[in-house]
């Protein structure tokens, strides 16, 4: 019999979550537009009653990420192994919908094994990234209790944004060498480029370049971040953290990074091209 994909309920898309923004085109005035985001959530996955990780993932195939990961990372041997897979809710299927989106009853997959069989030796090891029991999962959690950057800072003008991703391309030597790598840059309020490294994970780019200024002594609050890969809620933790008041992306930004940089008073940036770009928080910082 063939299966359904457990990608919706209700018929409602699970994958995306809307969300208004300001569009900025060459040539033409900012136009506010009602679009959508893909969707980011935990995932708190519980290996014999035991936390072992907390997954950022898009809402959908809950318990086959969650067994996906557990045999993937050898915390659990072999799937015969499995004995009880279990999601502890329904989802919730839009920001306005009666279901919190982080309450832990539909953010939360136990695992339970065959009495006796082994566990990875690290299983529990992991810190989750968000503690939770059986009630809610507050986003106050999630932000890692960090304070939102002041407003008196960082403003750019529109042209020096509209400049940043022609910047990138000529730099990124791995890229165009062969293909499959991310690159972050950091860049002043001017669109002068402070450093540009490539790595095939998107968070260690970041990673990498924020490094990068932070043993040299360069300041980062009144920088501009821009990666190549998705804006996810980690990027915004990261920028947060250090003071960087403006985050941008070559792609999408999620939905929880959308939520955060808007708590946090982060500006946040998408599908930044040649010419154009999208705001999604904050757009004080930007001089249109």
């Amino acid at each position: 019999m063939a299966s359904v994909p457990a990608d919706k309920e209700e018929g409602v898309p699970l994958d995306r979550w809307p969300c208004p923004f300001l569009r900025v085109r060459d040539g033409a005035g900012p136009e506010t537009v009602q679009g959508s985001v893909v969707a980011e959530e935990p995932l708190e996955v519980v290996l014999n009653g035991r936390p072992v990780a907390v997954l950022m993932r898009t809402p959908g195939h809950e318990k086959e990420l969650a067994v996906g990961y557990c045999l993937g990372e050898g915390l659990v041997r072999s799937f015969d192994d499995v004995v009880l897979v279990q999601h502890c809710g329904r989802l919730a299927l839009r920001p306005d919908a009666p279901d919190d989106p982080l309450d832990a009853s539909r953010n939360r997959v136990s695992i339970t094994l065959r009495e006796g069989a082994p566990v990875g030796n690290s299983a529990g090891e992991v810190t989750p990234l968000v503690r939770s029991g059986c009630g809610r999962v507050h986003l106050e959690e999630v932000d890692l209790g960090l304070a939102p950057l002041g407003r008196e800072d960082l403003r750019v003008p529109r042209a020096v944004v509209e400049g940043l991703s022609a910047e990138m391309p000529p730099r990124q030597r791995a890229y165009r060498e062969s293909g499959g790598i991310h690159a972050a840059a950091l860049f002043t309020r001017e669109g002068e480029l402070v450093v540009l490294l490539e790595d095939v994970g998107r968070h260690n780019a970041v990673d990498k370049v924020t490094g990068y200024c932070l043993l040299r002594g360069i300041p980062l609050g009144d920088k501009i971040l821009v990666s190549t890969g998705r804006a996810s809620y980690d990027m915004v933790v990261k920028a947060v953290r250090l003071g960087i008041p403006i985050v941008a992306s070559r792609s999408s930004p999620t939905s929880l990074a959308v939520q955060l940089a808007e708590r946090l008073n982060c500006t946040l940036l998408g599908y930044l091209r040649r010419g154009q770009f999208r705001i999604y928080t904050h757009p004080w910082r930007i001089i249109l």
